[in-house]
């Protein structure tokens, strides 16, 4: 920057990143993880306005924290690997197994459950988008359509790609719509946290996705209990100093976010 400032270097306007958060600087101290990041609307490509946009005097008033403790644990100290699925609901009917999922690109919905939810195929849009899974084999999209859905306090209106596949999932939210939405998830915790006018909320995992006609899914099978072991997991202690911290900064939050009570 006092580079720029002298004229001996020269910032390019396609420089500015485009992502909803631009991290900007983190740490790893023990088992305390934390870093700033800063909200895509406040990235400006202008040389001038972005040496006026460095002061953050009062980021203070801006900056919401998140973080996850033992206490948030939704399964307490039992040791799992289950995916992240929550419940919501889409047009006043609800739609379990929600799945997070922080390597899709974009948000799915299962042709299935459009049928289920009764919507009516003319009200899809075309799209020419290819889906590619894990072994590289492409899908091409149904359509696409935006939907309200709602999770708790949280009201979003997203987009959603139709896919006619068989999945584990009922719907599936994107990294993209995590980071536009300023959400945190952690599977580890079963839970995802956001930032509402500057009060933290959480949104809690679906215990129980898969009814007993669905226990032969893949994934059912990190929630069916082993009764037979009998295993018993130890309430956690107060005490527990296991903590993810994560700081952003959000001047302008994010305009989709609809923290009304359902």
């Amino acid at each position: 920057m006092q580079l720029a400032r002298q004229g001996k270097i020269s910032l390019e306007e396609d420089s500015a990143a485009t992502n909803a958060i631009t991290i900007k600087s983190g740490h790893v101290n023990g088992n305390k993880y934390s870093c700033n990041a800063m909200h895509g609307d406040n990235i400006i490509s202008n040389e001038d306005t972005l040496f006026e946009k460095e002061d953050f005097s009062n980021a203070d008033d801006y900056i919401s924290t998140v973080t996850f403790t033992d206490e948030d644990l939704l399964l307490g100290s039992k040791p799992h690997t289950r995916p992240l699925f929550v419940a919501g609901y889409v047009r006043e009917q609800k739609v379990n197994r929600i799945l997070i999922d922080v390597g899709s690109v974009v948000n799915i919905l299962p042709l299935r459950i459009l049928k289920e939810l009764e919507i009516p195929i003319d009200e899809l849009s075309n799209s020419r988008l290819m889906i590619q899974s894990f072994n590289q084999g492409g899908q091409r999209a149904v359509g696409i359509i935006r939907m309200q859905l709602t999770m708790e306090d949280m009201v979003l209106s997203s987009l959603f790609h139709l896919i006619d596949a068989k999945t584990s999932y009922n719907m599936l939210l994107d990294r993209p719509w995590l980071q536009e939405n300023a959400v945190v998830p952690s599977a580890w915790h079963q839970c995802f946290k956001y930032c509402c006018n500057g009060i933290v909320k959480m949104v809690l995992g679906d215990n129980k996705p898969f009814t007993e006609a669905e226990s032969h899914v893949v994934d059912a099978k990190y929630y069916i209990e082993d009764v037979e072991k009998g295993k018993k997991y130890c309430p956690l202690k107060s005490q527990s100093h296991t903590i993810i911290k994560t700081q952003e900064r959000m001047i302008h939050p994010p305009s989709k976010l609809n923290c009304q009570k359902v």
